[in-house]
C-alpha cells in the first residue's frame, strides 16, 4: 500500500469525523443538545426540528467518512475517491450550517471552522494520492505500451 504515511492520517481524521458526526446526530436528535443549539436558530430555515439535520449528520457526514476511513486504511481503489468524497460533504454541511443557521453571534463558530479544515484537508491529502497513484499508473502503462512496440 503506497502512500502508507497519508493513508493514515486520511484514516485517522475520518474516523474523528465519523464519530463526532454520528455522536453529533445521535445527540441533536435524543434533544441532548437543546441548551447548546436552540430551536430559535431554526427559524426561518425550511426546518422545523433538528430530526433532519441530525440525520444528515449522522448518516451522510458521519456515514460517507466511516466509509472513507475503511477503504482508505484497506488499501481500496475507492479509498481515495470516498475520501474526497467525505471531505467535500463535510465542507458542504459546515458551509449550509453556518449558512442558514441563526446563530448568536452569528456566522461560522470556531468549531465549524475546524470541522470545514479538517474537511478541506482529508479531500486535498486524498487527492494528492489519486493524482499521485493515477501519474504512476499512467507512466507505467505507457511504459508497457512502449517495451510492446520495441519487440514488434
Amino acid at each position: 500500500m503506497k502512500y502508507k504515511g497519508l493513508r493514515i492520517v486520511i484514516g485517522v481524521l475520518t474516523v474523528f469525523i465519523a464519530l463526532t458526526a454520528i455522536g453529533g446526530g445521535i445527540a441533536l436528535l435524543r434533544g441532548a443538545e437543546a441548551s447548546r443549539i436552540p430551536i430559535e436558530w431554526l427559524d426561518g430555515t425550511p426546518f422545523k426540528d433538528y430530526t433532519i439535520p441530525a440525520l444528515l449528520l449522522a448518516i451522510a457526514v458521519g456515514g460517507s467518512s466511516l466509509v472513507a476511513c475503511v477503504t482508505i486504511l484497506t488499501g481500496r481503489n475507492a479509498g481515495t475517491p470516498a475520501s474526497m468524497l467525505a471531505g467535500l460533504i463535510m465542507m458542504g454541511y459546515v458551509v449550509v450550517e453556518a449558512l442558514i443557521l441563526k446563530q448568536v453571534p452569528p456566522g461560522p463558530t470556531p468549531i465549524e471552522y475546524l470541522y470545514f479544515g479538517l474537511g478541506l484537508a482529508i479531500c486535498l491529502l486524498a487527492a494528492y494520492i489519486w493524482l499521485a497513484e493515477y501519474r504512476q499508473n499512467r507512466q507505467s502503462h505507457c511504459q508497457v505500451l512502449s517495451n510492446r512496440s520495441q519487440q514488434v
